[in-house]
């Protein structure tokens, strides 16, 4: 049987990740003459110093970054430092392979902004003379312009306190290892609400489609990717046999079930829905859990 991840063993089981992306958003403060007519003591203000066009190759980047991050976040479990995430031995080539293909998609993206450039800034001091005219002055340069655009990660490890402390009081060795311990059950705990809120939210859309007698495949494949990043990601980490019970009933409940299925007979989409909602309350009356987002039950 495979050994869940503790504080003693997490290193060994994976490494943290830092992922960091810049970007520009192409906006300057408003001078005070700008503001004269308003009350500078409450009211603050921006100004854009690029024509709408541009605006748009600025937003792809800022699009294709948050895709990323939101990937690298599925592949991985949040560590309770902001900005880092630990993932598993076995996922780490694949997120090595995925950033490096995205980071070179978003050169291209960046190259294609930079090419586009000074006509942006033609275009807008004809559209707008007198913002840029405000504006001229504060224009990076190209090659500044593309530092802002930075794209870093690193994967990295930290020693455990069992392993550093041993010479420091035995205060001090205590404290210290608590507080480690409690960042791992602090990860164990978002896993489990993670898994909570995304098991909830998944049969509902499933139960409400049911009723409204519109059931949809991606909402099936949603479902399918959920349980299988339990599977691949969160496993090790899931040490309660309540909420490893309810995965079990949930895949058990979908598996082999397609929304043609739902949708061609009357009689199993009304079995299925009374299936999803009796595991819904089920699950939504598990102790200790909470919602990661706003969810409407």
């Amino acid at each position: 049987m495979e050994q869940k991840i503790t504080s003693e063993n997490i290193f060994e089981k994976g490494m943290l990740i830092n992922l960091s992306m810049g970007g520009f958003d192409g906006r300057v403060k408003l001078s005070k003459e700008q503001l004269k007519d308003f009350p500078t003591e409450i009211v603050r203000g921006v100004h854009d110093i690029f024509e709408s066009e541009f605006k748009k190759l600025i937003k792809e980047i800022g699009k294709h970054d948050g895709i990323t991050r939101w990937e690298i976040k599925y592949m991985s479990i949040p560590f309770p430092i902001d900005g880092i995430y630990f993932i598993l031995s076995k996922q780490i080539e694949k997120a090595i392979e995925f950033l490096k293909k995205r980071e070179n998609e978003r050169k291209e993206l960046i190259q294609n902004a930079i090419d586009n450039y000074d006509n942006a800034i033609v275009k807008f001091s004809e559209q707008y003379p007198e913002y840029y005219l405000h504006a001229k002055g504060k224009y990076p340069s190209k090659e500044r312009l593309r530092e802002r655009f930075y794209f870093k990660y690193q994967l990295f490890a930290i020693t455990t306190p069992e392993k550093t402390l041993g010479e420091v009081s035995s205060d001090l060795y205590t404290e210290e290892l608590d507080k480690f311990r409690k960042d791992v059950s602090t990860m164990k705990q978002e896993v489990v609400n993670i898994i909570y809120t995304e098991l909830c939210d998944r049969i509902k859309m499933l139960q409400k489609q049911c009723s409204d007698g519109k059931p949809s495949q991606k909402t099936f494949n949603k479902m399918t990717r959920v349980l299988g990043q339990i599977d691949e990601i969160y496993s090790d980490f899931i040490d309660r046999q309540d909420i490893k019970d309810v995965v079990e009933k949930v895949k058990r409940l979908v598996s082999g079930v397609t929304a043609d299925n739902l949708r061609d007979s009357e009689s199993f989409k009304n079995e299925f829905k009374t299936s999803m909602a009796k595991t819904f309350e089920e699950i939504k009356n598990l102790p200790d859990t909470e919602l990661t987002r706003s969810l409407e039950f």
